[in-house]
């Protein structure tokens, strides 16, 4: 075989494969694709299932929540907060 056609083997296998990866690896041209594109990062942007009534911010941070230095809610008038006093629990 000559030094021709092996180079012409190679540069039609090289094209061949670079047009099937240019293929797969192409962006969606139809009306329905930029739908779902669309759908995939508003799912990607929303709270999960897991979470039904938070976001993803830390918690204690929404709108709900107290201000920054104000005592936390008691429950049964007992305060669940660890204590300074190392004799507080006895």
């Amino acid at each position: 075989m000559s030094n021709v056609a092996f180079l012409l083997i190679v540069v039609v296998v090289a094209v061949v494969g670079s047009v099937a990866v240019w293929l797969r690896n192409r962006k969606p041209t139809t009306f329905m694709s930029s739908v779902d594109d669309f759908q995939q990062e508003m799912r990607a942007l929303g709270r999960e299932q897991s979470q039904p009534g938070g976001s993803r911010r830390a918690k204690g941070r929404g709108p709900s929540s107290p201000p920054r230095g104000a005592s936390p809610p008691q429950r049964d008038g007992v305060d669940d907060a660890p204590s300074d006093d190392p004799h507080a629990g006895e």
